[in-house]
């Protein structure tokens, strides 16, 4: 199984911030994600489709969406709209009022959760969400799950970009989580940074977004005196690949764009590619 992620679209129509720009980079994703070899089973986008949640601008992501050859599972963001975005996408999986849904294999399972709460940056994660995701998951025991949401709950070191460990949200998914160890992978978006570490005893992965990408500055930031760190900057558009493979997910962090290959692998590198796999020349 691999699974594709790409993650803070933030698609935009007239003069929402980066639309133009924000389009560009998704087309540049999608043609690294065209050049990946072999290609994904899954892709996933983890919230913040858009910028400003209007229908127009789901419809324009809708049209993107459809022109690639694979079918795009999406997550909600705090930057999205669930009532414009199921205008658009009739096909959508909602319950109970929140995007959450079940994507079923062979040897493993996706589950798409929901921490978007309307109005608030941050995450949220209520108790009927909670119901739902411990329902889901003392179902199907014998496979590992890779959990889908788009706020990250944990400290990422950026002071504006962040949770903390007493904030209600973050306690109650732990809470939900924390009892099943067959959750072997958490993938989220939101800090438009690649960010790798542990929530409990899974494995947590924060992808690097479509849209431009959060300055890496990890010093205290003061809200009332502005010190002039990049907050955002124009680093290449990023996604990453979640392979399962010998009982747990192994994550790759890719940029997509234009870049020289140094190195083909012509005739001249079969000697030293014999001596990497140990073969003996024939």
């Amino acid at each position: 199984m691999l699974i594709a992620q790409i993650t803070d679209l933030h698609i935009g129509v007239g003069k929402d911030i980066g639309a133009k720009d924000n389009e560009k980079r998704l087309k540049l994703v999608f043609q690294a994600l065209r050049k990946i070899r072999p290609q994904p089973d899954l892709i996933i986008a983890t919230g913040d489709l858009t910028e400003t949640g209007s229908v127009e601008a789901y419809r324009k992501l809708k049209k993107m969406f459809d022109s690639f050859p694979m079918k795009i599972w999406p997550v909600m963001g705090n930057h999205d709209n669930r009532e414009n975005f199921t205008k658009v996408f009739s096909d959508a999986f909602f319950e109970d009022g929140f995007m959450q849904y079940v994507l079923e294999s062979d040897d493993s399972r996706v589950i798409i959760s929901d921490t978007m709460e309307p109005g608030k940056h941050g995450g949220g994660f209520c108790e009927r969400r909670a119901a739902w995701l411990d329902k889901q998951l003392k179902e199907n025991t014998d496979k590992p799950v890779l959990l889908a949401i788009h706020h990250p709950p944990l400290f990422t070191g950026i002071d504006w970009m962040t949770a903390h460990n007493d904030e209600p949200w973050v306690q109650r998914l732990r809470q939900t989580v924390e009892p099943h160890s067959h959750v072997k992978k958490i993938i989220c978006g939101h800090i438009h940074r690649p960010i790798s570490t542990q929530f409990m005893r899974t494995g947590i992965t924060v992808s690097a977004a479509v849209a431009a990408q959060i300055g890496l500055d990890l010093s205290p930031i003061n809200p009332d005196k502005p010190d002039g760190r990049p907050l955002v900057v124009d680093e290449p558009p990023g996604f990453a690949l979640h392979m399962w493979n010998n009982g747990q997910f192994l994550s790759h962090f890719c940029v997509a764009g234009k870049y020289k290959v140094l190195l083909p692998y012509g005739k001249p590198m079969t000697k030293a590619m014999r001596n990497v796999f140990h073969v003996r020349p024939r």
